[in-house]
């Protein structure tokens, strides 16, 4: 059975239960996200978004990876799916455009390569995410933005 696409996080909801985490993947088939619930795909996505957000590897995957030279599914986010904009209303609300267009975000870039990373990595600290409060996948992108992120240093010390 064909899965449905869905172009936004918020209609991501329809095939959920929203009151449950979901695994969300990189689908590099179909150029999309592919949204997990129960172990079951229950749709596709261009664009989603999700709150208490864990970052997760699986290391026998990345290492089957790394040893055939190819790709698996062994890398998503687990989290409840939100709405993008309100997401994006409690993470940037208070700023001005002004401080928008000069950068001045509180979303951080995270990015995961199975041949150069053991897990998804900060952009800016170069440290392994671990936790975010907020996350924002959209395939147009190669990072995925978060918010709030805890490190695994940070977790561990």
């Amino acid at each position: 059975m064909k899965k449905p696409r869905e172009e936004r996080s918020v209609n991501v909801l329809k095939h959920i239960d929203g009151r449950r985490k979901v695994r969300v993947y990189r689908n590099l088939h179909k150029e999309c996200y592919s949204v997990k619930q129960d172990g079951l795909v229950k749709c596709h996505a261009d664009q989603v978004t999700l709150q208490e957000v864990k970052f997760i590897v699986s290391k026998a995957g990345q290492k089957r990876v790394r040893d055939e030279k190819k790709k698996n599914v062994h890398a998503y986010l687990e989290g409840y799916v939100v709405d993008a904009r309100q997401a994006d209303n409690i993470v940037d609300g208070k700023k001005s455009d002004t401080d928008l267009e000069a950068g001045l975000s509180d979303w951080e870039s995270v990015y995961y390569n199975p041949y150069e990373c053991d897990g998804f990595m900060s952009t800016e600290t170069e440290r392994v995410a671990e936790f975010a409060e907020f996350a924002s996948l959209d395939p147009g992108e190669r990072a995925i933005l978060a918010s709030d992120i805890s490190y695994e240093c940070d977790i561990y010390v």
